[in-house]
């Protein structure tokens, strides 16, 4: 699916990642998907992204991991003032990582209707994500759980 500029929603959010967080430009991270509850973001293999044994670089496997729960709060909440926080990521590294990484996560269904509604009605709301960290051969190489929160912005006094 497009917008009206015939943008898709991944690209659109892409280049907010990107331009709001350079790291994700350096990376070369792609968002890949966005809709119908499957979020998913790759990682090339490039020597930026290499630790000193030639694999994926356990912060990056992190940061990839990680993006995904600002990509559900971005695609559910788009539109609306909100800022959003990472309360807990841990992340379990199962394998090498000897090739370009997919994180992938689903947030769909009864979940993002209960978030999107909790956020209306509360002026927050918190999610937790699992994610599962693959090689190009399909092959898990880590794992993690994140808790997050997305907060309306608090008015202030004048």
């Amino acid at each position: 699916m497009t917008d009206e500029q015939g943008t898709s929603p991944e690209a659109r959010l892409q280049r907010g990642m990107r331009r709001t967080f350079p790291i994700y430009e350096y990376v070369g991270l792609e968002v890949r998907s966005v809709q119908d509850g499957l979020y998913r973001c790759f990682v090339p293999f490039q020597p930026g992204n290499m630790n000193h044994i030639a694999t994926i670089h356990a912060a990056i496997q992190w940061a990839a991991s990680e993006v995904l729960g600002g990509l559900v709060m971005m695609s559910l909440l788009e539109g609306a003032p909100f800022f959003a926080v990472v309360k807990k990521v841990s992340i379990e590294f199962k394998r090498p990582a000897r090739s370009g990484i997919t994180t992938e996560a689903l947030f769909g269904g009864e979940r993002a209707q209960r978030f999107r509604a909790d956020f209306e009605e509360t002026g927050e709301a918190e999610f937790r994500l699992e994610v599962v960290v693959r090689d190009e051969d399909g092959v898990e190489v880590a794992c993690a759980e994140a808790d997050y929160l997305a907060r309306k912005p608090r008015k202030t006094g004048g």
